[in-house]
């Protein structure tokens, strides 16, 4: 049926800005580490540096975390097709099953 090749397009379309979502947050995390180890050889005092780099690490597990509930999203929404599909496919079945079953009463 044409209504299941325009649903699948539509969830390929959302599966792919999740992973873009997700590499824009991997970059981030990749610019975060950078700044731990500028912070971890500038010449602060021990103190400042220690609070920059808490301050970082705390944004550098949000992202991980924003990560994990981006591929869970996609690890939901793929489980959530299949049903989907197995769905369609067994009412396409039922469907043909039925259209063979038809009784002329006029005969």
């Amino acid at each position: 049926m044409s209504i299941s090749s325009i649903s699948s397009v539509s969830n390929s379309n959302i599966s792919i800005s999740t992973s873009d979502d997700a590499s824009q947050l991997e970059k981030q995390i990749a610019i975060i580490q950078q700044q731990i180890q500028q912070e971890n050889s500038s010449k602060d005092d021990d103190q400042t540096k220690e609070a920059k780099i808490q301050q970082l690490q705390a944004k550098l597990e949000q992202l991980q975390a924003q990560i994990q509930q981006k591929q869970s999203q996609k690890i939901e929404q793929t489980s959530g097709n299949q049903v989907e599909n197995s769905k369609n496919s067994s009412q396409d079945k039922t469907d043909s099953k039925d259209s063979n079953n038809i009784i002329d009463v006029f005969a």
